[in-house]
C-alpha cells in the first residue's frame, strides 16, 4: 500500500469526520447540560437536510445559506420540543426519557413521510463534482466546505461557552442545576437555548451533508449512530471531545476501506469504539475514571 494512498485516505477521513462532528457536537452539548440522550437527534439533522433541499429548489438558496436557514428553523422547533416534551421528563427515569425522545423521533420521521412522501431526494449544485487540490491530493469541494464549516461552528461554540454570559450560565447549569438556580440563573431558558443549539447544529450538518448524501426520511439514523459513538469516544458531554471523536471515526472508516471491503468500514469504527470503552469507559477526554 502506497503512503500517498494512505495519506489521501486520512485527508478524506478528516473531511467526512467534520460532518460527523457537526452532528456529534450538538448531541454532546445536550447530554452535557441536560443529561438527556436525544434519540431524535438524527431526525433533526434530516429536517436540516430537507430545509436546505427545499430552500435550494424553491428559492435557489445555496446549501451554505440554506444551512443558516435550517439552523434557525430547527432551533425554533427544538425549543418547542424542549418546552413541550423534554422539560417534562428531565427528572424522569432513564427509560422514560429514552421512550419520550424515541417518540419524538417517530413523530418527526413518519410525519415527514406522511407529508412529503418516502422519496429520496438529491441536491445538485454547480460545485457538486468540483475538486480542489490540496498539495499532493485533490478533495471534493463539498466535503472541504463541510470541514471548514465544522471548524467555524466549533469556534463559535467555544466563544459562546467561554466568552458570553449565556455560556457561563450553560456551564454552571451543567455542573449543578440546583446551585445554578440558587445563583439566579434561569435554568429553563438555559435548557431552551441548549436544546435549540444542539439540534440546530445537527441541522446545519444535515444541510451540508445533503451536498453529497441522498436525502430521505431515515437518513438521520446512520448519522445519529455515528454521533453517539463520537460522543462516547470524546467523553460524555464534552463538545470538543465529540468533535475529535467525529474526526477519529471519519479517519478510521476511510483508512480501513483501503484494506478491507468498503462496506465493512463501519465495523472497524465500531470495534474501535468497543476497544476505547474497554480501556477508558469515560472516553478520551471524559472526566474521572
Amino acid at each position: 500500500m502506497e503512503a500517498e494512498a494512505v495519506t489521501s485516505a486520512i485527508v478524506d477521513g478528516l473531511l467526512i469526520g467534520g460532518a460527523y462532528a457537526l452532528v456529534a457536537m450538538g448531541l454532546a452539548m445536550i447530554w452535557g447540560v441536560m443529561e438527556i440522550i436525544n434519540f431524535a437527534h438524527g431526525d433533526f439533522m434530516m429536517l436540516g437536510a430537507l430545509a436546505a433541499y427545499y430552500a435550494f429548489t424553491l428559492m435557489g438558496l445555496d446549501p451554505l445559506a440554506g444551512g443558516v436557514l435550517a439552523f434557525v428553523m430547527v432551533f425554533a422547533l427544538g425549543v418547542g420540543v424542549q418546552r413541550g416534551v423534554i422539560n417534562r421528563i428531565l427528572d424522569a427515569p432513564l427509560l422514560t426519557q429514552i421512550a419520550a425522545t424515541f417518540a419524538v423521533l417517530l413523530i418527526i420521521r413518519y410525519g415527514v413521510q406522511a407529508v412529503l412522501g418516502p422519496y429520496t431526494r438529491r441536491l445538485v449544485t454547480w460545485y457538486q463534482d468540483y475538486y480542489v487540490g490540496l498539495g499532493f491530493t485533490t478533495v471534493p469541494l463539498s466535503k472541504l466546505l463541510i470541514f471548514l464549516v465544522s471548524l467555524v461552528i466549533l469556534a463559535l461554540l467555544y466563544i459562546l461557552l467561554n466568552r458570553t454570559d449565556m455560556g457561563i450560565a450553560i456551564r454552571a447549569t451543567s455542573q449543578n442545576r440546583m446551585v445554578a438556580q440558587l445563583m439566579g440563573i434561569n435554568v429553563s431558558r438555559v435548557y431552551d437555548v441548549t436544546f435549540g443549539i444542539g439540534v440546530g447544529v445537527a441541522a446545519v450538518g444535515g444541510a451540508l451533508v445533503a451536498l453529497f448524501y441522498p436525502i430521505f426520511p431515515e437518513m438521520g439514523g446512520f448519522f445519529a449512530l455515528i454521533a453517539f459513538i463520537a460522543v462516547v469516544l470524546g467523553g460524555f458531554g464534552n463538545v470538543y471531545g465529540a468533535y475529535v471523536g467525529g474526526l477519529i471515526i471519519g479517519v478510521t472508516e476511510s483508512v480501513s476501506a483501503l484494506f478491507i471491503e468498503p462496506a465493512l468500514k463501519d465495523v472497524v469504527a465500531f470495534l474501535l469504539f468497543i476497544l476505547i470503552i474497554m480501556i477508558k469507559p469515560t472516553g478520551l477526554f471524559g472526566r474521572g475514571e
